[in-house]
This record gives structure tokens, sequence and C-alpha cells, in this order.
């Protein structure tokens, strides 16, 4: 089942639950100029059609946020690796939100993904609209003569499209009679902390998501390091601290002596045992795919990027980004599956089973209410608990986005990754607009606590005057007292980068 987010360039209509355009648009036959003037990443210089002469092109039209095309980047890259020069990829910055259109923003989900392929930001979408482009993520395959050999629209597997990759260079010179590309990825700097996308608060310590170094870190609340989890490779083992291993984990939640981790690029749910210092997998199979109603055994499930993870009496609630939904882990029978949402991308209220979710992400349990952030439609949702019945806080629809406080049912957002709920608000990692936002539940004003963030995509409540946000960018974690909004850095002492030369 393929994930499509569609771009609402014309007069739209509604089939099957996902958008469509209303007008049909013509596709390109042959391989378009690179606009001249745009910004190109990991490249010496602007690439030009000349330089792919020979080479399959794959295009990947893209938009950063976009949970369906970060699914695209590890096929990707299993494609570069399996084709070698013969294949060039490039990404091509499509911007949905505002936020994506800046060089900063690019730079930073790069860095975030490691990416060493050529990547064009295109803020016009003047590279979109030559090949007519409707949805993200598309893939335009060129051949090595120029032509478009095929599009490709929404998600696709290796085998999707190693095959027609395959086809379009049957005829194509050998590797060696081919011209060098000026390749020059950017280089990451060795950091603490690299993207920190979890922060979880118990009475004793602070759980960070070290999602860029695939490590937990545990302090205690002075900032003192506790402990380590994780070697820093990228991996999947189970064991103790020093040899377990994740693949860019985010969301965290404490429960009963525990802390469990949604193993995001994994596609597992992992239980970190604060005792005996172990982890172990209590959900999922490692592979990432589509199971979107069912229940099904913990341990042979197959999940879709797990983002967050919170408790409500003995429940484990998910928020599964890529299916569009959020699950339910029950400790007692060890069993996972779709709780609210139909699965199709959308923002709809009422009862469980009909709700609408769009890439759900952050998530913040008080009393009989789950609340959780929709990046895709700039949303804060409530869940009432345990029967289920969803309704929008903030946000109006997929397209409807920016920075706009006063009553909720006005005020807007922008690809809102956390949430937390404190002293009778909901305080909002609001990632796009690079502000803390806070939605006062008895008012329900929207007003901004602290702007000049830089990224923040996790947000936990460490005392009723204090919280801490987790900035993806500026790969720390900073402590924002209230009411004021002032923000100081919350360091961690003697945490260090992880030695990850073994990890190969």
């Amino acid at each position: 089942m393929k994930r499509i987010l569609l771009v609402l360039l014309a007069a739209i209509v509604v089939a099957g639950g996902v958008l469509t355009m209303g007008l049909p648009r013509a596709y390109a036959g042959r391989a378009a100029d690179f606009p001249a003037g745009l910004t190109w990443f990991n490249v010496a210089r602007p690439l030009t059609l000349d330089d792919l002469q020979g080479r399959a092109v794959l295009l990947d039209f893209f938009t950063p946020g976009c949970i369906n095309c970060i699914h695209m980047l590890p096929d990707e890259k299993k494609l570069e690796e399996h084709f070698g020069t013969r294949l060039a990829v490039i990404g091509i910055d499509s911007p949905k939100f505002e936020a994506s259109k800046t060089k900063d923003g690019l730079k930073s989900f790069i860095e975030r993904y490691d990416l060493r392929h050529p990547i064009l930001l295109d803020p016009d979408m003047q590279m979109w609209n030559a090949y007519g482009v409707q949805a993200w993520p598309t893939l335009v395959l060129l051949g090595p003569d120029g032509n478009v050999e095929k599009t490709f629209i929404g998600e696709q597997s290796y085998e999707q499209l190693a095959g027609p990759v395959e086809a379009a260079l049957v005829n194509a010179p050998p590797a060696s009679k081919l011209p060098r590309l000026p390749l020059q990825p950017i280089a990451a700097k060795p950091r603490a902390l690299a993207t920190p996308g979890g922060v979880a608060v118990s009475p004793s310590l602070v759980a960070i998501a070290d999602t860029g170094h695939n490590r937990i870190v545990l302090a205690d609340r002075s900032g003192k390091l506790v402990d380590v989890i994780g070697s820093g490779c990228e991996g999947r083992a189970d064991g103790d601290y020093a040899h377990a291993q994740f693949n860019r984990p985010h969301g965290l939640a404490f429960h009963d002596g525990t802390l469990y981790v949604a193993d995001t690029d994994n596609q597992l749910i992992r239980r970190i045992d604060l005792a005996h210092k172990t982890v172990a997998t209590v959900a999922g199979i490692g592979q990432r795919g589509f199971a979107i109603s069912g229940q099904f055994s913990a341990r042979a499930a197959v999940l879709n990027s797990p983002w967050d993870v919170a408790w409500s009496d003995n429940a484990l609630y998910v928020s599964m980004a890529g299916d569009h939904q959020i699950w339910r882990y029950d400790l007692a029978n060890q069993t996972i599956g779709p709780w609210a949402g139909t699965g199709e991308e959308g923002l709809r209220d009422g009862a469980r089973g009909d709700a609408q979710f769009a890439q759900p992400s952050g998530m913040s349990v008080h009393g009989d209410t789950l609340y959780e952030t929709d990046p895709e439609s700039s949303s804060v949702r409530a869940i009432a608990l345990p029967e289920g019945r969803v309704t929008t806080l903030v946000g109006r629809g997929l397209f409807d986005f920016g920075m706009r406080n006063g009553n909720a049912g006005e005020a807007q957002l922008q690809h809102a990754e956390g949430v937390a709920w404190n002293g009778g608000s909901l305080y909002i990692a609001d990632t796009f607009n690079n502000a803390l936002r806070k939605l006062d539940l008895t008012s329900h004003q929207v007003s901004t606590v602290a702007a000049l963030l830089n990224r923040p995509l996790a947000v936990a409540a460490f005392a009723p005057d204090t919280l801490l946000v987790a900035e993806g960018d500026g790969n720390r974690i900073v402590a924002v007292t209230l009411p004021d909004g002032t923000v100081k850095p919350w360091r961690i002492a003697d945490l260090s980068a992880p030695r990850t030369g073994a990890c190969r």
C-alpha cells in the first residue's frame, strides 16, 4: 500500500480518502535543465545535464519532514551501493512548508539523515512543475540518454526501483567511461548530542534519545551523566547497555522501573530495564510494512515508523507515523495493533475507528486524555481514554499552517512534532516555527512561550515552572522557564560523542 501526500496547487477532490488533483497534469518526456541560481548541496558546483549523460538518474522530489519521503532514503542508499557510479540519485527539495524553503533547514535535514547524494533546493518548485509532479514523494527515472523512463508516485521498495534502473542501464556505457561527478558531501561535526529527538522525565532521571548517535542518554535531574545506553553503532542488538544497538530512536516513556523506546528506524519498541541495565525488544520484527488493521503478537508485528510512546494504565500507546495511526501495546497479553485512525492521512475527528491522523508524532498523557501532534496537518489532537474519541484542539487541515496566536480555532502551527501537559496547559514543540507554543486548556488560547529555538523536536515537563526541550538542529537540550520563557542550555556533564570507528 502506497502512502502519498499530495500538494494543493489547484482545485482538489477527495477520492477514497486521499487528496487528489482536480486537474490532470502532463509528465515531461525528457530531462529538464536545472534552473540557474538555485542552491546545491553535497556537490562542489551545480550539476548540469551534461554531467549526467550515460548514467541512469533518479530524481527524488521530496519535502523535509514528510515521513513517506524519509522512508525512501534507505532504499535510495541501497540503490547507490548496488549500481555505483552508473546511477545518480538527486534529491529535489520541493517544499510544502515555509520552513523547508531555507538553506539552513535543508542543510540540517541532510546532516540529520547523513545524505551523501546531490540535493537541490527548489523553493519555487520549478523542477516540480517542469516534470508535472503532484505528490510527495515522487521519483522520476531518467535513462542515460536523458529520456524519462518511468515515474513512481508514493513510497516504493528497493525491488520496485532496482528492476527499472537495471533495464535503463542495458545499453549504457560502463562505469569506467563515465566522467566523475563533483561530489562533496557535507561533513558532520562531532558533538555530544546529535539531533536529539526525544526527552522523558522521571522523579529521579532524565532520558534523552540521542537520535543521531543511535543511543539513549540517562542523566540525573542535576544534569550529571548516569548512563549511556547503546554502543552508538546503528543496529538492533539487545543485551547490556554497552552492546545494545538502536537505529534513530525518538520517543521515550518511563514506566514501573523501565524505559520504553520508540526505536523508529529499526521499526521496533524496546524496553530498557533500569535495574538490570539491559535492553530487550518487546514489539516488532525489525521490518517496516503496512498493517492498518488487526491485532498481532507483539514480537511478530510489522511496524511503520513508531515515533513516540506514552503509558496509560496498563497500555502503551504508540504514534505510528508511517501508518497515520495510534497503536496500542497490551503489556499483559503482549499484543499490539492499530487502536485509532483509519490509516488514511487526513484530519478527521470522531470515534477512534473513523478518525484520521497525519503523521502522528509527539504524545503526552494526563488523566484520561492522550494528547498528540500531527505534524503534516500542523495540529494538536486530544483522544479520550479509554473509549478513544478524537477531537482536534488546534489545526484545520493538511495545508493550513503558519504562526498565529489567539483562539485555538484560528491559531496556526507549522509541523509541530512534540507536546507535553504541564499545569493545565499543553506546551507544543512547534518545530518548523522554531518556537515553543502554549495552549491553555481552560481559555483555549494559543500563545508563544519562547521563539528563536533551533528546530524543537520534543518537550517534557521537568518541574511546574520548567520544561525541557530537545533542539534537533541545536543538538542540545534546553530548559525553558515559565512563565517568562527564558531559555538556558541544560547541559549533561561529561557526555561525549560515541566512538563509532568500529561500527563498520
